[in-house]
Formats: structure tokens, sequence, C-alpha cells
């Protein structure tokens, strides 16, 4: 079966290859734990609904003698819009299993997948391992017809090995605010941090920046921390509605851009990939090296 929303795409469960291959092989399936019909008594239930029970202690407390809810590990957990690597395993309450990432370890956004989840892998640093009981108002809900996003109660085993930090994104990223400022085509901005520099950066200017970009979904897509390059022909810019609000700025001001597709990869993009739809930068204009 495939991963629950969010979790990228990924060659097929053991059960969900039988039916590919005609050849009954789910004696593969991971074992569903003696506690999978229902919430056992030593497991903790949060006032969401979800439940969970600790499988292994994480790297930052190691020995029982050390506290879970230490320092160290509060600040190795991850934020909701962080990305973790992690393997996991899903069944129902019956016993079977739907999912499962075990030929590959996953790369996820924390609030990405379900709300369980997102909730679920807060509470975890690395090394550690959990067993999650989700209601179903907390997964895909009581009605879901796609067995790959059963319906009901599940259950799952997550192993956490690493977070990858990632920049908070805006809280509007379905649409600009109110209090946007418009252009003509279509482009909405705001100043966050007005510069003091030059301005009047032209299409055929060379520039250096700082930016994040994320997609309406909350993906970074593009970002200077993560190895985009911060120093360009801004001609050469692949996005319009970026093109038409550097000239807009000074050097050192800071400011929050919403894209509309036609101004960004358009709603359904070619290339592979590539972000469709609306697209929010924060753009930080550094300098003005060349007009």
């Amino acid at each position: 079966a495939g991963p629950p929303r969010g979790a990228g795409s990924q060659p097929p469960s053991p059960s969900r290859a039988a039916s590919i291959l005609g050849v009954d092989v789910s004696f593969l399936d991971v074992p569903a734990p003696p506690d999978v019909a229902g919430v056992p008594a030593d497991a903790e239930v949060l006032p969401s609904g979800l439940a969970t029970k600790l499988l292994l202690r994480p790297t930052c407390a190691l020995s029982k003698s050390m506290p879970l809810d230490s320092a160290q590990c509060r600040e190795e957990r991850p934020r909701a819009y962080d990305k973790v690597q992690i393997d996991y395993v899903g069944w129902q309450p019956s016993g079977k299993m739907f999912d499962s990432s075990r030929l590959e370890k996953r790369v996820v956004r924390v609030n990405s997948v379900m709300a369980g989840w997102t909730e679920g892998l807060q509470l975890m640093a690395p090394g550690e391992k959990r067993r999650f009981w989700v209601p179903p108002e907390l997964a895909f809900g009581s009605n879901s017809t796609d067995e790959r996003r059963p319906a009901g109660p599940l259950v799952f085993d997550v192993d956490m090995y690493n977070v990858e930090r990632q920049p908070k994104p805006p809280e509007e990223l379905a649409a600009p605010p109110k209090s946007a400022t418009f252009t003509a085509s279509g482009l909405a901005y705001q100043v966050l941090k007005p510069g003091t520099g030059a301005g009047g950066a032209l299409p055929e200017s060379n520039i250096t920046a700082l930016y994040n970009g994320w997609s309406s979904s909350g993906d970074l897509i593009l970002s200077t921390s993560f190895g985009a390059q911060s120093t360009f022909l801004l001609k050469e810019v692949p996005i319009k509605g970026l093109v038409e609000g550097a000239q807009l700025m000074r050097e050192g001001e800071t400011t929050r851009f919403w894209i509309p597709a036609d101004l960004a990869f358009g709603e359904k993009p070619e290339g592979k990939g590539l972000p469709g739809g609306l697209l929010v930068f924060d753009f930080r204009l550094s300098s003005i090296n060349a007009r």
C-alpha cells in the first residue's frame, strides 16, 4: 500500500506486491504487536485521544536514570514544520499491515501526514521508538474507502533517526493577507524590514540575496540556508514574481512575497519536482553588485 498522505512515493508493501505479482508473500508482512486491537493499560493517553507507548529510549536519555523531558531531549525533538527521518509500520486493529517503510527510511515533514503523526512525532527524539494508537479523527477518518488510507483507528510503530531543522514558514501560505500590497501583475508583498541602502535593481543586475521559499502546502522548496545560490543575475531567476519583486526593494530590506502561479511555475508544472500554485518567499536583498 502507498504511504500516508505526504510521506512520498514508495515501493509497494509486501501485501500490495502480492496482488501485483500474483504470488502470496503476505508472510513477509511485519507481525502485528499483541496490543494492536486496543490501547493497553500501560500506554499514555493524551488529551487529543492519541495514545502512545515508549518502546526504545532516545539517544539523549538512553539510561533510565536520565529524564525523557531533559533540556537536551526537548531541544532535539522536531517542531511541526521540521522534517524527520523515520522507519514506520502501520496496522489496522485486525492486525493487517497496510503500510511500511521497511525497504528504506523515509524523510517526512512532521505536519504533512496526519494529525496523529503531527502530535506524536513531536514527542520523539533521535534514537527513539514509539508505538502510537491513532483514533480515526486523528488519522483518515471513519469513512475512507481508500485501502492506502484505511478508515478507523490505526496503530503505528515509528523509529526516529534524525531531525532536519527547517525555517518556520509564514502563517499565510494559502493566500496573501488583506494587508499585503498588490502590484498590477498580481504579485503581493509585505515589507518585513525596511532597507536603508540603494534600490533600483534591474533585470540585468547582479544581486546577492538570502531567501526561503515555500509551497502553499508548507514544503520548503528553495533556501540559501540549504545551498541555493545567493549571488546571481536577476534575469536568470526562473520565477517571474521574484524578478519583479526584487526590483521593488532596497539593499538591506526583507520582504515577503506571495507569488501567484502564473508568475511562478504554473498550476501544474511539467518539470519534475517543480511546485505548482502559489509560492511564498521571504527575501532579503543583501546587495546590488552591478547594474
